[in-house]
């Protein structure tokens, strides 16, 4: 079961729909220091490494659906109760966003 994990870990990639439905999907996370320092700075990195834009030091955003792998990783890193997913239809300001996301 580990290895299986540690597979779906390094292989996790956020699938780009064809067409975008105009909705932000943002992780905001607050993981205690002194309870997962280590959890917290892995679920950034991969974050960064699957393509999310740090709107906020612990506030991520991408365009395409990511719930289920976001899930997942909060279960591989046993962060379930410090992380949330948010689906907005609208960001403020948001032209940054969607060019880093080449939207426009």
């Amino acid at each position: 079961k580990r290895k299986v994990k540690e597979i779906q870990f390094e292989n996790m990639k956020i699938k780009k729909s064809a067409v975008w439905d105009k909705k932000w999907r943002i992780v905001i996370f607050d993981i205690p220091d002194k309870y997962k320092k280590r959890a917290r700075d892995a679920l950034r990195e991969k974050l960064k490494e699957m393509g999310f834009y740090q709107f906020q030091k612990s506030v991520w955003v991408h365009p395409y659906p990511c719930e289920k792998e976001i899930q997942f990783l909060c279960e591989l890193f046993n962060i379930i109760p410090f992380v949330n997913i948010v689906v907005a239809d609208k960001i403020y300001n948001d032209v940054k966003l969607k060019k880093h996301f080449n939207l426009l």
